[in-house]
């Protein structure tokens, strides 16, 4: 893990600080098990009663230490929350130190015969997860637990880590009475503050207060010096659950909570330190960073060979360089798509034939320059990771690397880790707000927004009376660069036989479905166009046919009544679908839809569904249009209700009746 661990005192010794921790740890009456229901979500499987923490610092020998604690009781009201009793406890690791946990004590009660009954945690029932290298989870199940029951918790952290102060989050996925957390820092350290989530707080108060340290400063021996600090306290009440919504990028992006980021360090006697460096400082190293770019701006005389042969008939800079994408995504294969150090320096990576994602876009951005083309990485975070900071170089929220390609003034953003990827293609997981090109010079901000690409959709279908077949229709569909990626993937795992019966189920009834031709399913910079045919039978009276067919919006695809954080879609989109046919022989129109146009909210998408009738041909357009991806937690009931009237526009019927 690369990061800042900031030591700014020597040789301290321990100093007491008052804290109240209320309500006290093991005060359960009987009356506490009352309530069956909370007005908060009388749906609710748990409620969080209270959930208090407060961080502050003391000193230790080599410097400062962050005190951590945290006291939290939950009612469980039915089984459906019973995982909530298995409680994870993270702590960081570091080279030669690591956090601890200090006090820890938890119990369950349960009311037996009207009376509390006590059930505390046994000390020999915690254990140890390892997560990574940098991090293991101390995990404990609180015991006897059952519906109805109380549990609760209470544990003291020691960090010996000054730079970082722990968040915290009011949300989760059980509604929460009352979150507080109390932040007491002094006054030589700086931190930004980071709220998220568009709920207000309830308590947001700032007062001052006095702490004395101990310091071994070299040369003038041990010392004490006494120091302001700025005590912060934010609470929230009565705070809902969040339940993760379709078009989602991750709740992290939307849960309630405050993180903090240490910004300086301004110690008496000694100058002021910036913590919190720029975007140029930050990609200067990283350029010289081993475990990131200092290989590819190396000579690499061993890729001089190997690209020779790779490049051998390119006729033009593009070309070769294409030639040395597709080499690299369809040889060397991703072992972990979540990364932005290499494993290993990226030689082996090409010797081994498998890498993160790191070390195969870092290995085709060497090999790009190796071949005289300009080529530089990027850094960013993908939507299943959260946002990442677009002033501050927060390392610890980014994940991804690609690869910037400039040629004749265009750029082009590469990922030879995801092996159906055409070149200037990216995954949908990339667009996910901004990335930032690491360059010395030049560190910009590149827009990856969602709203900055278009999912393009288009669909045809035409019936006719033919004298041999019947009443016959053929389909074309071109897909999506999206969804033309989701498809590669799928075949990949099952067969066109398995895929087709998948399609089959969209058609029911008279109309059946054959003849499935998938086309560029291995041209990955193209869309996948699906081409089959479908027959009717036309032998009752009457004839119920859904004119959009399997392309129908059949379900809103936000179901939720209400919604309390944003819309992230993938993209913006444009879905057009065209259907032309021919009466069936021997029928008339006896029912039709009537033409539609509706707006979002004046100008941000539309739908249209545009019908006419003329002679034995019925013309139909139906277009859904979305100008952007993201929408505000306001705006959800108008784009709910834009959806709904889509369903119901594409569930209406033509209605064939036969003449006599």
């Amino acid at each position: 893990m690369k990061g800042i661990v900031v030591c700014i005192l020597i040789g301290l010794y321990s100093v007491s600080f008052a804290q109240k921790m209320e309500p006290r740890f093991g005060d359960i009456k009987p009356e506490d098990f009352k309530p069956t229901v909370y007005s908060i979500d009388s749906s609710a499987n748990a409620v969080v009663l209270f959930d208090i923490g407060s961080s502050y610092y003391e000193s230790i020998q080599g410097g400062l230490s962050v005190v951590f604690k945290r006291h939290k009781r939950i009612r469980i009201l039915n089984k459906n929350a019973f995982d909530m009793a298995t409680i994870g406890i993270r702590l960081y690791s570091g080279r030669n130190t690591e956090e601890r946990i200090e006090v820890l004590q938890a119990a369950t009660y349960n009311l037996e015969g009207g009376q509390v009954k006590t059930y505390k945690l046994d000390k020999s029932s915690i254990f140890k997860d390892q997560i990574n290298k940098y991090y293991i989870v101390k995990k404990f199940t609180l015991p006897n637990l059952k519906e109805g029951s109380i549990i609760e918790f209470d544990y003291s952290l020691n960090s010996p880590f000054p730079n970082y102060i722990h968040p915290w989050s009011f949300q989760g996925n059980a509604p929460v009475l009352r979150s507080e957390y109390e932040v007491t820092i002094p006054n030589i350290l700086d931190f930004i503050f980071n709220k998220i989530g568009d709920r207000p707080l309830d308590i947001n108060d700032v007062k001052s207060g006095n702490q004395t340290f101990y310091s071994n400063t070299p040369g003038s021996g041990p010392s004490t010096f006494p120091t302001t600090t700025v005590i912060h306290k934010f609470g929230m009440k009565n705070v809902p659950a969040i339940k993760e919504e379709k078009f989602t990028t991750t709740l992290e992006n939307h849960i309630s909570r405050i993180d903090f980021q240490l910004s300086k360090i301004d110690f008496p006697g000694s100058p002021s330190q910036d913590v919190m460096r720029n975007w140029y400082a930050v990609s200067k190293d990283l350029l010289k960073d081993e475990d990131f770019a200092a290989d590819i701006s190396r000579n690499n005389g061993w890729l001089q060979d190997e690209m020779k042969i790779i490049t051998a008939t390119a006729s033009s800079p593009l070309h070769k360089a294409k030639k040395i994408f597709a080499y690299i995504r369809d040889n060397i294969s991703c072992t972990n798509h979540s990364s932005i150090y290499l494993s290993n320096p990226i030689k082996k990576i090409f010797q081994n034939k498998n890498g993160n994602v790191a070390d195969i876009n870092m290995l085709l951005t060497a090999a790009l320059i190796n071949q005289g083309l300009q080529a530089e990485p990027v850094l960013l975070s993908t939507r299943d990771n959260g946002r990442a900071n677009d002033i501050y170089p927060v390392m610890s929220l980014l994940n991804y690397v690609i690869c910037c390609l400039k040629i004749d003034n265009k750029e082009y953003y590469l990922d030879a880790s995801h092996n159906k990827l055409g070149f200037g293609k990216l995954d949908e997981e990339c667009y996910n707000g901004s990335a930032r090109l690491i360059n010395q010079d030049l560190p910009r901000l590149i827009d990856l927004s969602a709203d900055s690409v278009m999912e393009y959709k288009v669909t045809n279908v035409f019936f006719i009376n033919d004298a041999k077949e019947g009443y016959t229709g053929s389909v074309t569909t071109r897909l999506g660069d999206f969804e033309s990626n989701h498809l590669r993937e799928k075949l990949a795992k099952e067969s066109k036989a398995d895929y087709l019966k998948e399609l089959k189920k969209d058609y029911v009834g008279e109309i059946k479905m054959s003849d499935l031709e998938i086309d560029s399913l291995k041209s990955f910079e193209d869309p996948v166009t699906l081409k089959y045919n479908l027959t009717m039978d036309t032998k009752d009276d009457m004839l119920y046919v859904d004119p959009i067919f399997a392309e129908a919006y059949k379900e809103n695809p936000f179901k939720a009544a209400e919604r309390n954080y944003p819309v992230e879609m993938p993209s913006t989109m444009n879905e057009v679908y065209i259907l032309r046919m021919e009466i069936p022989e021997g029928y008339k129109v006896d029912e039709m839809p009537k033409s539609a146009r509706v707006n979002l909210n004046e100008n941000e998408g539309s739908f249209e569904y545009m019908i006419s009738k003329s002679d034995n041909i019925i013309q139909l357009r139906s277009t859904v249009k979305l100008k952007k991806a993201n929408f505000l937690t306001e705006d959800y009931q108008t784009l709910r209700d834009f959806f709904a009237y889509i369903v119901k526009k594409h569930s209406e019927q033509i209605v064939f009746k036969k003449i006599k």
